[in-house]
């Protein structure tokens, strides 16, 4: 593989949260968030794994890294109509959204990335949706009261009430990667992950987001730096040494 593919595909990666493991044949799944599947190919991955991806001839590493603050969306949620139960509370669906973006935006800023809410030119625009997202509604309990401004309030306790009242059953990622300016399409992928048949629990969810938001960095980090100091990104001690050493934006 090439370098400029080498460089974009570690971008167009970064998003694969994968909330649990893969599942071992392709399934049907949602083809209304990004632009255009046709362009998605299937590029494997560690275990066994395929992610959908498209990257663009665009995004060389000379452009890559003029970027040095990202605008994260609040990421969409698309329940499968396939799910046992299909409703579920707005606040317990924005539980899932703002945790993920909470994790993305603190290990960016970690890295030393900005992040914005404006455009601009060196500002990454990142859109990202958790879609066919398979639920079973657990039995209800005495009380399932979801107070005022609960989500904004309480974090991470938000997500896991919201899977005291539903269990998770499986879900799929999807991203877009975009210049902030110029909404050229930079990257898309698809993730799609399941957990055999058993409920995703919460620190299964917890894991998988906190190193989804790891990677995330990672790959960032590596267009900033020369080609010999690129590290897997799928390696997690090799993340934990250079995030240990600092950031590598300045």
């Amino acid at each position: 593989m090439g370098k400029v593919r080498f460089v974009m595909l570690s971008v167009a990666t970064m998003l694969a949260c994968g909330l649990a493991n893969v599942v071992s044949a392709l399934p049907v799944y949602d083809q209304t968030f990004l632009t255009n599947y046709d362009k998605l190919v299937a590029t494997p991955l560690p275990n066994n794994a395929t992610d959908l991806l498209y990257v663009s001839p665009a995004a060389t590493p000379e452009r890559l890294s003029k970027y040095t603050a990202l605008m994260i969306d609040q990421p969409e949620i698309l329940i499968s109509p396939k799910s046992d139960y299909s409703g579920a509370k707005p606040a317990d669906l924005e539980a899932i959204s703002e945790q993920v973006r909470k994790d993305i935006i603190e290990a960016l800023k970690a890295g030393g990335y900005s992040i914005v809410e404006a455009p601009g030119p060196n500002v990454l625009y990142i859109k990202v949706a958790i879609t066919d997202l398979m639920l079973q509604r657990k039995k209800r309990r005495l009380l399932a009261y979801t107070p005022v401004g609960f989500v904004l309030k309480a974090g991470m306790d938000a997500t896991r009430d919201m899977m005291e009242k539903y269990d998770i059953m499986g879900d799929a990622a999807q991203g877009q990667i975009l210049d902030s300016q110029s909404s050229e399409v930079l990257a898309e992928f698809v993730a799609l992950r399941g957990n055999n048949g058993q409920r995703i629990t919460f620190d299964q969810m917890n894991t998988e987001i906190q190193g989804f938001a790891s990677r995330l960095r990672c790959r960032l980090d590596n267009s900033h730096v020369p080609t010999d100091k690129r590290i897997d990104c799928l390696d997690p001690a090799a993340r934990a040494a250079r995030e240990k050493a600092g950031p590598v934006l300045h």
